[in-house]
């Protein structure tokens, strides 16, 4: 994943990434993400329903997939 490709998604509304390990975080909207030139910084609501901020590297980003609205975890 590159950086250019990924804020395109991110601005264009809510994002779901699927990391090469299988994990998968949702990116509700550009407020709630940073993207440097080899990662981006997130925030995002857990299973718990609590938010949490991870740093997910781009280069192990395998899909990012557009999302019509954020899932509500409560």
């Amino acid at each position: 994943m590159d950086r250019e490709e990924l804020l395109k998604a991110i601005s264009a509304g809510p994002i779901e990434s699927v990391m090469t390990n299988g994990d998968r975080v949702v990116v509700p909207s550009s407020e709630f993400a940073i993207v440097d030139s080899i990662a981006a910084h997130v925030l995002y609501k857990a299973g718990d329903g609590k938010l949490r901020t991870a740093i997910l590297p781009l280069v192990t980003m395998s899909v990012i997939h557009p999302l019509e609205s954020v899932p509500d975890s409560d």
